[in-house]
């Protein structure tokens, strides 16, 4: 393959790489920036012709040092051929950012560049072929000019891809940038103002020309950065995989912001390389997420143990952190169940360990902020079921799975905790029985029967308190030395059934209930068989007690 040839194919290849045919907009920019210039014009004209056809000149101006001939002839135009003397060379350096602009087809591309008192204009045709010429008058800056034949009605897409591109790849430029329709008159500035630091939790890196920025928040998003200029965005998973083993965990709510002169793309800058520029970026994206995840955890046991009102407010910015500490509870491992990052609905922070300590049935309740006072609370607390401030959403399922690791259930007050009106007669008559069998069995110091509030779903509860009298129901840890009170809901259909029972057979009936309230005992916590053989003791005694009164 000639000379000539071999440029014409790495022209083709430089200029096909490109994703769109408008990231020579992020090209031209950083060649602005690259030129020291505070600013950047960019702007879109229409010329209407007389053939039906209107050209489009799309311009990018800026007020850096321009070119000079030394550097318009050694870097600006070394793969193109001059149209006086044919010639080119593959030698030396080259402008990638100046060969793009041909990815949009322009017929023409006129270039107008002023250095030192110099000033030229260079004129590309669309063979890649140009013609240079001095300037009289001087130039400041470099002014690149695109033209290219379409009709009227492309103008608008043409616009948005050109918004669009800017967007992407320049928002975050330290350089003023500012993008002209010229038809309709319209003029935007380029700009995103947050650079990362719109998320309460962050952590931020900054030496030398090094900025990283760390945050939990929704979406999870990465954008790597030189000098303000997007060179890669997505999600960690896409730019993060290196960290993944230490990270992964967090990818769900990680959002990264890193500017560094380390991070360097490839020739067709759609990927940063991965050197040791990059690795030392992602080393400080790992340390910051480690001081992200302590200070999570400062922040949740500060409000916790805060001693003001837990106001609507208040608990809005609790629930966002427990929103973010489920996503790292696993990275931060059993530490976690230690730290007092949990609001009693009685006031003070708890630990999950200690929860588990207080939970003496195995079950931990919630109440919402506005419920925290009543007396319920306070009854639930001192008979063991300790009540933590939390509405559906912090008492999700994060929180659910981390307490069933101890084999303690999270449930809402009302659903486990409830007052008790005590029954009479029959009723009374009827718990005494099933009592002597619990008792024998070494289940229970007494039995009641009550009507409980709430839905007539529990055949039997444990006593919280006397007075006021209240049970817990849906127990799921038991020691069958506690020798609890049990109560039996007069309202369910198994014990109105005893009752009815009680009056023909009251053994059957009492034995019943006993079994009942066994069998739904944590598995393991009392032997059936001990249940069955104080029943068959109550029967011998029973069926003696007429041959003993002969």
């Amino acid at each position: 393959m000639s000379d000539a040839a071999t440029v014409d194919e790495l022209l083709r290849r430089l200029v096909d790489q490109f994703e769109s045919p408008y990231d020579f907009l992020r090209e031209l920019v950083q060649n602005s920036m690259d030129a020291g210039s505070d600013r950047v014009d960019v702007a879109l004209y229409v010329h209407e012709t007389t053939g039906g056809e209107v050209v489009f000149e799309l311009e990018c101006t800026d007020a850096g040092a321009g070119m000079d001939e030394a550097i318009i002839d050694g870097e600006l135009t070394r793969l193109f051929a001059s149209s006086k003397s044919g010639d080119r060379t593959m030698a030396g350096g080259f402008g990638v950012g100046f060969v793009s602009v041909f990815a949009w087809e322009p017929h023409a591309v006129l270039v107008q560049t002023g250095r030192q008192g110099q000033a030229w204009e260079l004129l590309f045709h669309a063979d890649r072929t140009f013609e240079k010429h001095a300037l009289a008058e001087p130039f400041e800056g470099t002014s690149v000019r695109l033209f290219r034949l379409g009709r009227l009605e492309q103008r608008p897409q043409i616009a948005a891809a050109i918004r669009d591109s800017l967007w992407r790849w320049c928002r975050y430029c330290a350089c003023d940038i500012e993008f002209t329709d010229a038809h309709v008159g319209r003029v935007e500035r380029i700009k995103d103002e947050s650079n990362g630091t719109e998320d309460p939790l962050t952590a931020v890196h900054q030496v030398g020309d090094t900025t990283v920025r760390v945050a939990f928040g929704i979406p999870p998003h990465v954008v790597l950065l030189r000098r303000g200029l997007v060179l890669a965005e997505g999600s960690p998973t896409q730019h993060l995989a290196r960290v993944a083993p230490v990270l992964s965990t967090s990818f769900e709510h990680l959002r990264v912001w890193a500017d560094s002169s380390a991070l360097r793309t490839d020739i067709g800058r759609d990927h940063v390389i991965d050197d040791v520029g990059r690795r030392g970026v992602e080393q400080i994206v790992s340390e910051l997420v480690v001081g992200l995840r302590d200070d999570l955890i400062a922040r949740l046991e500060g409000m916790a143990s805060a001693s003001g009102p837990w106001t609507v407010e208040v608990h809005a910015n609790y629930g966002y952190l427990h929103a973010h500490l489920a996503c790292e509870r696993d990275s931060i491992g059993s530490a976690l169940d230690k730290r007092g990052v949990l609001r009693r609905a009685i006031g003070g922070a708890t630990s999950v360990a200690a929860l588990v300590r207080r939970a003496s049935w195995g079950v931990v309740a919630t109440v919402v902020p506005a419920r925290a006072g009543e007396p319920q609370v306070a009854v639930a607390d001192r008979g063991g079921v300790p009540v933590l401030i939390a509405d559906r959403e912090d008492a999700g399922a994060w929180l659910r799975a981390w307490l069933d690791t101890f084999d303690v259930e999270l449930v809402e007050l009302d659903a486990n905790v409830r007052a008790v009106t005590a029954a009479a007669g029959d009723g009374a008559t009827l718990a005494g029985l099933v009592a002597a069998i619990l008792v024998k069995a070494g289940v229970a110091s007494e039995v009641c029967v009550g009507s409980f509030d709430g839905p007539a779903d529990q055949v039997w509860g444990l006593q919280l308190s006397a007075d006021p009298p209240s049970v817990v129901v849906g127990v799921r840890r038991f020691a069958a030395d506690q020798r609890v009170v049990v109560w039996l809901d007069a309202r369910h259909v198994l014990v109105r059934a005893a009752m009815i029972e009680y009056t023909v057979r009251p053994l059957v009936a009492a034995a019943t209930l006993a079994f009942a309230v066994v069998g739904t005992l944590p598995r393991g916590a009392i032997d059936l068989d001990d249940v069955a053989d104080a029943v068959d003791e109550l029967a011998a005694s029973a069926a003696s007690r007429p041959a003993e009164g002969s």
